[in-house]
């Protein structure tokens, strides 16, 4: 077979070239600490890791996913808890006073402390995560539960029997704290027969008795009462007056997603969890009630608020199990996905990463044979019909 000069050379360059091409890839892949630089390096491999890469970035946001849902999990629980135990200290203090041993006086007392875990509620109610608040469902850029105006509430009545009396409480409040209107019954009768009498701290100081006029009685600071019907002499009613507290946030849950196809609701919607709604258990409802029985020195009602702060307390109680269940339940993920984590890293570097050990002695034994090549070439293309003239 004749082998031209032109061959020769050009079979010379192309071995030269692959050996400098094996050298390139080599240090390259030293200095990223990837086996593979291109997809064409080696197609399987470089799909395999590439896919890897995907489910282990899918991991990783999952797991992002659950440190949010854990912050925003315990937070609520702790908002919660707190809540359930201001609710049992209303309930220690309302199962005293609910009993005959305690006089008009100490029962206002009560009913500030009673003002006092209305307010701590409120405060609690608008916890804030990261500048969010946790409990306003998507309207998070504001407080869920702020203070409406003051509203004259409808009487509370406490008739004896045979009693028709009625009462109707209206009026514009003008005073600056809450208080309850306590009205008595002195003699029985109707318009212009009966007379009656006011007090403002629960039965401990009264008004002089007045005859029931035809219109609206006057009983102070803008709140007016109109009566009717027949009373009987001992027959009461109180007229509670204070600001709602309402609950201003949406009924949107925050879903997260934790799996491919699993996603996990992260917070609880405040008036279903605290009230504000004037729904059945609606925390500051029950507490201003609460207030209002206390300030009018009637246990009676202030057992019926006990027995409403009991129901409430259950209700928390659900509540929290649930968010108890929904961490517990994160735990689990985290462990699942910090060992697939794990083992995808690893299978990622099996794939991918580069052998030092192996690369540098393969750059080792390409580099030879590289210049091996070169000192071969050289004296090859070294050689002309000159030298054997």
């Amino acid at each position: 077979m004749r082998v031209t000069m032109s061959t020769m050379y050009n079979s010379i360059q192309g071995n030269l070239q692959s050996l400098a091409g094996d050298l390139q890839r080599i240090n390259a892949s030293i200095a990223s600490g990837k086996k593979y630089q291109s997809i064409s390096d080696n197609p399987v491999d470089v799909g395999a890791i590439l896919a890897l890469s995907t489910e282990n970035s899918q991991t990783v946001q999952y797991e992002r996913n659950l440190t949010t849902a854990k912050s925003w999990l315990s937070m609520t629980e702790s908002t919660l808890q707190d809540i359930s135990n201001i609710v049992q200290a209303s309930m220690a203090l309302a199962n005293q006073m609910a009993t005959g041993t305690y006089n008009a006086s100490q029962r206002q007392a009560a009913a500030q402390q009673i003002q006092g875990y209305l307010e701590e509620v409120m405060q609690v109610g608008n916890t804030e995560l990261n500048g969010q608040h946790i409990l306003a469902g998507y309207r998070t850029d504001a407080p869920p539960f702020t203070e409406g105006d003051w509203q004259v509430q409808p009487a509370v009545m406490h008739l004896t029997s045979g009693s028709s009396g009625t009462a109707a409480s209206g009026g514009t409040y003008t005073g600056t704290t809450s208080c309850t209107y306590l009205v008595e019954m002195v003699s029985g009768g109707g318009t212009g027969v009966g007379t009656y009498r006011v007090s403002t701290d629960g039965g401990q100081s009264w008004t002089a008795p007045a005859v029931i006029p035809a219109g609206p009685i006057n009983l102070g600071n803008g709140v007016q009462v109109t009566l009717g019907g027949t009373w009987n002499a001992g027959d009461r009613f109180s007229i509670p007056v204070y600001r709602p507290i309402n609950y201003q946030g949406d009924t949107n849950n925050f879903e997260i997603a934790i799996g491919t196809t699993n996603r996990l609701v992260i917070n609880q919607v405040g008036n279903a969890a605290v009230g504000g709604d004037q729904g059945a258990n609606d925390l500051f409802q029950i507490l201003a009630q609460l207030k209002s029985s206390l300030e009018a020195n009637d246990p009676g009602d202030v057992g019926a608020s006990l027995e409403k702060l009991r129901s409430y307390q259950a209700h928390i109680t659900s509540i929290m199990a649930g968010l108890g269940a929904s961490l517990d339940r994160v735990g689990m993920k985290e462990n699942v996905y910090g060992a697939l984590k794990d083992e995808l890293t690893q299978q990622i570097s099996d794939r991918g990463d580069t052998d030092l050990v192996a690369a540098v002695n393969l750059l080792n034994t390409k580099e030879n044979a590289y210049q091996a090549a070169l000192l071969s070439s050289s004296k090859v293309m070294g050689m002309s019909l000159m030298d054997y003239l």
